[in-house]
């Protein structure tokens, strides 16, 4: 039969306590409820627990190994809720955050380290993976969030806009262009462009564009991130197409600069997706609460 825990409480505050008047204090209830319930308990067990016989009520032998036992289990709950406690005020837990390549490379670690400062003790863990691999995971509980550059369709997973950001034309920093105000793309007819490889959220993005304007770009070479087409570039090989993010760092060190290619700046729409109606850990709570402040 299964104990019922409410009754074993009372009976280890009267086994502690060697008093059916002070458990009652102690619990803040009456004296016949509490002898009422030993009672219940001993008889739902078929064993006598207590000796009252005796003013001290010591144990009988039942007693004894209910009282071991029931000391264990009401410490748990204590480490129980001391955890949980620790765990609301984010002196412990974890945060697994999942996001696309430019996002989890060059957006989100400045956001991560900024959490890490104030919550030091949760553990942190940060997955930077593809879009289909990062829902499968989300879905599948490994992930508390993830962050993708494309819109998502998937069952059980709602997307949430969450920045903005625009893929612009980087050229190595002697380009004859680099002081126009605005460079016209009739201009760069002669000029190779670097592209993300086809299948890849950025790729796809910009052939759409290219399509809904009726552009066709001169020359492609593909390559496979935005580390080698930033590396490319600043060799002289060709122009790069690439998240604004993704080289802000070589633009503000002029080791790249940004032609203002209005034909070619293209803005796009980044996501956060969640798993509607699950419950949010204190962790996830003050990480979504931090995007929030850097939104503002």
């Amino acid at each position: 039969m299964a104990l019922n825990l409410h009754l074993v409480r009372l009976f280890l505050t009267v086994a502690t306590e060697h008093s059916f008047s002070r458990a009652a204090d102690e619990l803040n209830i009456s004296q016949p409820a509490v002898s009422k319930g030993v009672l219940t308990l001993e008889r739902q067990l078929g064993l006598t627990l207590l000796d009252r016989s005796q003013a001290q009520l010591p144990l009988t032998e039942a007693g004894r190994i209910l009282y071991t036992h029931a000391q264990a289990l009401f410490a748990n709950e204590r480490l129980a809720e001391a955890a949980l406690d620790q765990m609301r005020g984010l002196e412990q837990g974890r945060l697994i955050i999942g996001a696309s390549t430019t996002i989890g490379i060059y957006l989100l670690p400045p956001l991560v380290s900024a959490f890490h400062r104030a919550n030091p003790a949760i553990h942190l863990s940060l997955v930077i993976s593809n879009t289909h691999e990062l829902v499968r995971q989300l879905v599948e509980r490994p992930l508390d969030l993830a962050f993708v550059e494309g819109p998502v369709e998937a069952a059980n997973v709602e997307p949430q806009p969450w920045l903005r950001d625009r893929l612009v034309v980087i050229a190595p920093p002697q380009h004859v262009a680099r002081e126009f105000q605005r460079v016209p793309l009739a201009a760069l007819t002669h000029e190779l462009f670097l592209l993300r490889e086809t299948g890849s959220a950025s790729r796809g993005l910009i052939n759409a564009h290219l399509i809904r304007h009726d552009i066709t770009l001169p020359a492609i070479m593909e390559v496979g991130n935005n580390e080698a087409i930033k590396q490319l570039v600043m060799g002289g090989t060709g122009l790069g197409l690439v998240p604004e993010a993704a080289c802000a760092e070589e633009i503000a060190t002029r080791r790249l600069v940004c032609l203002p290619v209005e034909e070619l700046t293209i803005p796009r729409q980044l996501w956060q997706l969640d798993v509607p109606g699950r419950p949010l850990s204190p962790a996830v709570q003050a990480f979504t609460a931090l995007l929030a402040q850097g939104r503002r």
